[in-house]
């Protein structure tokens, strides 16, 4: 099982079949256990008011959905696990409230799909399997050298039942410009192609967009506030993180989630992570900062081409380390902010001083292929204006966008997370997570659209998988023997 995480917030083990049910053997639906897990709604607010408004449904139905959206994790497990030869991916479809469940073989899932309660599942006829998209795409990878300097990365497109060969223009770009005659970018255009055409109809080639940047100047304000939480608990995603720049302007991110090395030469080693562009143009070593405070060192272990767009950073000295993170417990939070304000804010409940400031739990991670169409999720972020916050310095976020937590819907994953949530600068290096579930999914990029001032129908920004980045991050350390993850427990 590819998640990872902790019980202790009262989520269930994904059910086992019966015993009598062997892998590969028929299944009828009473050897099928429930996936069902009730959901606490005060634990998903945010995500239930994202559906309210943005579906016009009532808040118990909010709450079905996302109870569909917690037991299709544990459905999909089960299938990629006993029916992975017939099982072809799933994808919440929100207009009709429905898990939608492909399949070459229908009447194979039949069983799975009854056991899950409600009949809110339906199947979907697909030519290939999961497993036959997936060794398509290892098949594309070793073709054209997918890794973070390649111009070619595949990945699984599950409710287009197809493998998609995004190309990164901008890759190939660089590498023009680094070698006069071109001639190795233009063989892997020439490998790429090859290799398109050998898979046939299961794979299409697309240009994959590059999303806009969302890092700002620096930022300070607040009381117990993304802008400013200095001397309030440990380092938490969607704080304001602030760099200075070579030219002495000062650039800002948000901070996403802590990081752990183990083994090797980082043992037990504490990191923040956040975007790896927040850190261009910038090589005077100040060290980054919150509210004025050093907090992290200004480089650490880094990358800026999407989706391999990341930076992790250690503490600027030990006692820093000890006051952000070590002394602290609860050390993987994400914060959440409630804002009053906006067309993504309740108005019919508006915050109160005491619930502005709450912390959400991450006790886990999932994988890209894991992460589906149609899923509810949230992002915290600290861009910011002057004229809604006159003591800060101005983030170039437009008037009208307010610090905080937003919600909204997976529109698709291809090599990242492509969501409808509403960010602005600032928020760049942001947390991706699922409420449902309390789950790590990515960090904020940017987006297609350089909009500014409150948020607007039709948003689109795109996510870093938080699976692509660990997974770097661990093999650049490997030869000192460490390894790479997100805090999943209590204390870390």
């Amino acid at each position: 099982m590819s998640v990872r995480r902790s019980w202790g917030h009262g989520a269930l083990a994904v059910s086992m079949l019966a015993a009598a049910t062997m892998v590969g053997s028929p299944a009828v639906a009473d050897t099928v256990p429930s996936f069902h897990t009730a959901l606490d709604p005060a634990s998903v607010r945010e995500s239930v008011q994202y559906l309210e408004k943005t579906y016009k449904v009532t808040e118990q139905e909010a709450l079905r959905r996302l109870e569909l959206q917690n037991d299709a994790v544990k459905l999909d497990q089960s299938l990629r696990r006993d029916r992975g030869a017939e099982y072809g991916g799933m994808w919440l479809d929100q207009q009709e409230g429905r898990l939608v469940v492909a399949t070459t073989k229908p009447d194979s899932v039949a069983p799975y799909v009854q056991a899950m309660p409600g009949g809110n599942v339906r199947t979907q006829q697909v030519r290939y399997s999961l497993q036959q998209l997936t060794a398509a795409k290892g098949r594309l990878a070793a073709k054209v050298g997918a890794g973070p300097e390649a111009v070619y990365l595949p990945a699984v497109s599950e409710s287009e039942n197809r493998v998609v060969l995004w190309e990164r223009v901008w890759v190939a770009q660089g590498k023009t410009a680094a070698r006069a005659a071109g001639n190795t970018v233009g063989a892997e255009a020439d490998a790429a192609r090859a290799a398109v055409a050998a898979e046939k109809d299961m794979v299409v080639s697309r240009v994959l967009p590059d999303p806009k940047p969302l890092s700002t100047p620096n930022v300070d304000w607040g009381y117990c506030h993304p802008l400013d939480c200095t001397g309030r608990g440990p380092m938490r995603g969607g704080l304001r993180l602030d760099m200075k720049r070579d030219d002495g302007t000062w650039g800002g991110c948000s901070s996403a989630f802590n990081l752990r090395t183990t083994g090797g030469g980082f043992p037990g080693k504490g990191w923040v992570l956040t975007a790896g562009h927040c850190m261009r143009t910038k090589t005077n070593n100040t060290p980054t900062q919150h509210n004025g405070n050093d907090v992290l060192m200004q480089h650490g272990i880094e990358k800026s081409s999407y989706p391999y767009d990341y930076a992790a950073l250690p503490y600027v000295d030990d006692a820093a380390a000890t006051k952000w993170l070590e002394g602290q417990t609860g050390r993987n939070r994400v914060l959440k902010y409630c804002r009053n304000g906006g067309m993504d804010s309740n108005a019919d409940t508006p915050c109160g001083e005491q619930a502005q400031s709450r912390d959400e739990s991450i006790t886990g991670t999932h994988t890209l292929a894991e992460i589906k169409a149609g899923w509810i999720v949230c992002a915290s972020g600290s861009a910011s204006s002057v004229v809604n916050y006159p003591d800060s310095v101005d983030s170039g976020a437009g008037a009208g966008y307010l610090v905080g937590t937003r919600c909204g819907r997976v529109l698709s994953t291809d090599v990242g997370i492509n969501t409808d949530l509403c960010a602005r600068p600032g928020d760049s290096g942001g947390p991706l997570y699922n409420q449902a579930d309390h789950t790590a999914l990515g960090i904020l990029i940017g987006n297609q659209q350089s909009r500014s001032g409150p948020c607007q129908a039709g948003e689109l920004n795109n996510y870093a998988p938080i699976e692509t980045i660990t997974t770097d991050l661990s093999a650049r350390v490997a030869s000192k023997g460490s390894t790479f993850a997100v805090i999943t427990t209590p204390n870390g």
